[in-house]
């Protein structure tokens, strides 16, 4: 008659484990961190248009924020200054430099109202030793 001696956890349940561990570490750093830098739309009303960026240590060295909007709609007023405005396209760009962790928000004022559903934007910027990250701004 043989014994056999049972360990608690099944060989397979340690082999799956160990595999998962393996396809983790081996993922390139920007799956597995979380990004450096997020943004949202912290209000979409009328005329105005905010969106909040939260930027993680080490902060990148330069952020570009892109917003989407309606063709022909003008920005009358923009805080930060805008890198450029195309009315015409309904583009508007920041090239954000000297960035710092925490966060700050973006302000447009159009020179008429929008709906949340006529806008997008995005954030894109360069990991440290890495490629470049292209993220939406997040929908209220």
């Amino acid at each position: 008659m043989t014994t056999q001696f049972r360990c608690g956890t099944p060989p397979a349940t340690i082999r799956n484990a160990f595999f998962l561990l393996l396809l983790i570490l081996g993922m390139p750093a920007q799956l597995r961190a979380a990004p450096l830098v997020t943004a949202r739309y912290v209000r979409i009303d009328g005329p105005e248009v905010m969106a909040e960026i939260s930027i993680s240590a080490p902060p990148p060295p330069t952020l570009i924020v892109i917003q989407n909007l309606p063709p022909q709609v003008a920005v009358l007023q923009a805080q930060p200054e805008t890198k450029s405005v195309n009315i015409n396209n309904g583009e508007v760009k920041w090239l954000l430099t000297g960035v710092k962790p925490g966060n700050f928000t973006l302000r447009l004022t159009l020179d008429q109202p929008v709906a949340k559903s006529e806008i997008s934007g995005e954030i894109r910027y360069r990991e440290p030793g890495g490629g470049m990250i292209s993220l939406p701004i997040a929908m209220p």
